[in-house]
């Protein structure tokens, strides 16, 4: 009998120290992931604002503060042990957020809200840049190789790049790499001013306030004909049926809006107009005023689109912000 119940009680203790140790995987999935919005989930509306800096993730705490002014308030002490002359200085924390404070609505003073917006995604802004920069440097290498010295995982890279950038078409059962490929490639891989992104985020979300960006984590109003895959519009135009694409995290939303500019057809003459400002020698801080033109298809209404897009890059000074980095 003894024996018996020593088993149960063993057993008992496997049971508890497995669904502990779920728990604990659960948990920390959690604070590398978002909450996803479906069926499986209860969501709450106090979710905690989990994020990233220097490599690790911290979370904020629950107080009787705000969201907006807690991570606000983390962002200042990050930036104040990096600038010791703020006005000065155009270093900025790797601090990455994964979603929009709920209560940026809630912040009536029209500037501090901008401010705030800003603050929160520049740090993603120059992350994706340097990862398109860093890409673009391991193309201009192989550009400088001969095609037939290339080894069978780089021109499998190449082949995977350029489908990605939708050079070819994914119908083509054997792509191959030539010199004009590679070129359109360079084209097509680069940065977008921040000062542009910022613009465009900040006009397409009311500076964060618009239910798309704060249950959608959508900075840029990317379409979706996909019903489950966006939040649809509470008033659309007769006879349309696309919604607001919906995404998991911020810097999904980023890596998409620039997937968009740098491969669609819509944009070559963008494209076109950047690899001519690089190539005489213009700073990035000219480039988006230039770039703004050729954005016509990117609203049904161009012509207002671009002079509104023009006006919010001036009356902020957007400009400033291509010239800031990264901490290290």
């Amino acid at each position: 009998m003894q024996r018996k119940q020593s088993n149960i009680t063993f057993f008992i203790f496997v049971i508890l120290l497995f669904t502990s140790s779920v728990g604990f995987v659960n948990f920390g999935k959690l604070l590398r992931e978002p909450v996803q919005k479906n069926n499986s989930f209860v969501i709450h509306k106090h979710v905690p604002i989990f994020f990233e800096h220097y490599g690790k993730i911290k979370k904020l705490q629950n107080s009787s503060v705000s969201e907006t002014a807690d991570i606000k308030g983390y962002f200042d002490s990050q930036s104040s042990k990096l600038n010791p002359l703020p006005e000065h200085s155009q270093l900025v924390a790797p601090i990455f957020i994964w979603r929009l404070p709920k209560d940026l609505i809630g912040i009536e003073k029209v500037n501090y809200r901008k401010k705030t917006f800003i603050t929160l995604l520049l740090p993603l802004l120059i992350r994706h840049n340097i990862a398109i920069t860093q890409k673009r440097s391991s193309l201009k290498i192989l550009i400088e190789k001969p095609i037939l010295s290339l080894s069978i995982d780089e021109q499998n890279w190449l082949v995977k790049t350029a489908l990605y950038y939708k050079i070819f078409d994914k119908n083509i059962p054997k792509p191959i790499i030539t010199k004009e490929i590679l070129k359109e490639l360079l084209n097509r891989i680069d940065i977008i001013p921040v000062s542009l992104a910022l613009a465009q985020s900040s006009l397409e979300t009311g500076w964060g306030t618009s239910r798309f960006s704060i249950d959608g984590n959508a900075l840029f109003g990317q379409w979706t004909w996909k019903t489950n895959k966006g939040i649809r519009p509470k008033q659309r135009a007769p006879g349309t049926k696309h919604s607001v694409l919906r995404f998991s995290q911020l810097a999904e939303s980023i890596e998409d809006y620039t997937h968009n500019l740098n491969s669609s057809s819509h944009y070559r003459s963008l494209r076109s107009k950047r690899s001519a400002l690089r190539k005489a020698g213009y700073p990035t801080d000219i480039w988006s005023q230039n770039l703004v033109d050729e954005l016509k298809k990117y609203s049904s209404d161009s012509e207002h689109y671009i002079s509104t897009i023009k006006a919010i890059i001036r009356e902020n000074r957007l400009t400033d912000f291509d010239n800031y980095s990264l901490s290290p």
